[in-house]
């Protein structure tokens, strides 16, 4: 038998799409499902006998997901999700400050792909032309910042992990390090919030001359929403009241720090921001005999001059690897 804490996942930025490359992080998992994907169809005519007749593979991909940590040195995940890393800033103070935004949707606008190695011990396996099509970033009470990765790739070969690689050892960030500003003001007593950022990838297009696969994914209209809970109280229901109740628009900011720091005074930090978004749900409504709470579905609007968001990652690494 394999245990599962056994298994290690790397990942590294490819060149050119589909190609192999090795690895240049290796992360640390709770769970991972990636996998070839056979589009497997039979024809569908009566056979003449007494069952179905047999299936024959159409089309061939790689799916699946894996859960992680988000941790301050990650930023090639957050590049693979967005597709443009800016300007890296070199501070006096050893911090690096990463930009990243999302890629626009010209003809040669493409998001970066990686090859993910996974071993599961009994065998190790090689994915390629992997692309981030959604990434969930989830904070609660008392408990880390996770991230759960949704892939969409090309093929699946066996191989080798990339020697000399380990886990980062730096410390996730935590819900406790973490605070939300509407319009640069705090809001307050908040006990959840999540972060879904989906590029609706096409992965499923095939010509006559992609063969058995389909052609390299890109990207559809982004669709990026933030999802808060916090306690009832007047000044929660005032938000309500102003972005629920009107199509306003208005500026949502996440902030984690961590409690390890670069320099004195210069923590690791992760900052999320969505300079316009409405509000679409707002619900504060008694469940049970619990502390009431009032949740809020935000979503980010494309306004043609600002960027639809942004992730600025502090850390001490000069690149994102």
């Amino acid at each position: 038998m394999v245990n599962g804490n056994s298994v290690k996942l790397q990942i590294g930025e490819e060149s050119t799409f589909a190609t192999a490359v090795d690895a240049t992080e290796q992360i640390k998992i709770s769970s991972e499902s990636l996998k070839a994907v056979y589009n497997k169809v039979d024809e569908g005519l009566a056979t003449g006998g007494r069952g179905a007749g047999r299936k024959q593979t159409m089309g061939i991909g790689v799916g699946g997901a894996f859960s992680t940590l988000l941790r301050p040195d990650m930023g090639l995940l957050l590049k693979l999700l967005c597709g443009v890393e800016g300007d890296v800033v070199d501070n006096a103070d050893g911090s690096y400050k990463h930009t990243f935004t999302a890629i626009g949707t010209g003809l040669n606008d493409s998001l970066p792909s990686a090859s993910i190695r996974v071993d599961r011990v009994v065998s190790a396996f090689v994915y390629n032309g992997c692309k981030v099509n959604q990434i969930s970033f989830s904070a609660a009470a008392g408990d880390y910042v996770k991230s759960d990765v949704t892939i969409a790739g090309r093929t699946e070969t066996t191989g080798t992990l990339t020697s000399g690689l380990s886990p980062s050892a730096r410390k996730a960030f935590r819900f406790a390090g973490g605070k939300c500003y509407k319009d640069s003001v705090e809001i307050a007593d908040i006990t959840s919030m999540t972060v879904d950022y989906n590029n609706n990838l096409d992965s499923q297009t095939q010509t006559t001359g992609t063969g058995d696969y389909y052609a390299e994914p890109e990207c559809g209209t982004r669709e990026i929403s933030v999802s808060l809970e916090m306690l009832y109280s007047a000044s929660v229901e005032t938000i309500r009241e102003a972005v629920y109740k009107t199509d306003d628009t208005f500026s949502i900011s996440l902030n984690f720090e961590s409690d390890e720091e670069i320099a004195d005074g210069v923590p690791y930090s992760l900052v999320i921001s969505i300079p316009c978004c409405q509000c679409s749900e707002a619900d504060a409504n008694m469940g049970g005999l619990e502390t009431l709470k009032q949740s809020l579905t935000i979503n980010a609007v494309d306004n043609l001059s600002d960027e639809l968001i942004t992730f600025e990652l502090t850390n001490d690494k000069a690149t994102v690897y």
